[in-house]
Formats: structure tokens, sequence, C-alpha cells
């Protein structure tokens, strides 16, 4: 998808693919981890399967990340977050 794109063009193709291959490595020595590694296959290999969330979302997500890692925005601590929603939602 859109921001797996993302990750490709930002690591290069072969880094990545060495990167996946190390850890596939150490994942299919733990045999816990088998079957979450068929169910993401089965995931993936599923034709035509549609995301539920837009593109358009997926762009609005790459903008904000980009500004983020360029240092035009900052993020909030997970106590602020915590913090903010207790204050708008109540929890």
């Amino acid at each position: 998808m859109y921001l797996y794109s993302l990750k490709i063009n930002s690591m290069g193709a072969l880094e990545l693919k060495n990167k996946l291959i190390a850890q596939f490595n150490l994942f299919i020595q733990d045999d816990s981890k088998l079957k979450v590694l068929d169910g993401i296959f089965d995931a993936i290999n599923v034709a035509d399967s549609s995301s539920v969330i837009s593109e358009e979302h997926y762009k609005v997500v790459e903008e904000r990340s980009s500004k983020y890692h360029a240092g035009e925005t900052e993020g909030s601590t997970w106590e602020e977050v915590k913090l903010k929603m207790n204050k708008k939602h109540g929890f």
C-alpha cells in the first residue's frame, strides 16, 4: 500500500529486503510466531483486498509524517495524549 511504498523509498529496496530476510530467519526459529507469520502471509496474498482506510487518509498520514521528520511539527508524549483524551472524552 501507500505507506509500504514510502518505507521502500526511504530505506532502499535492497536494504529493506535484507532486513526482512534477517527478521524472517529469526521469526521462523520461534514456533509460537509461525501462526502469526502464516496469518500475515494469508492477509498479503488475498487478491483484490480493499483497505478500509482510504488512499486520501494515507496521504494525510504521509504528509504529517514528513512534516514531523522535517522538524516542522512536534509530537506529543504519551502522557500529554492521555491528558487530552481525558479532558476531551472523559477517559
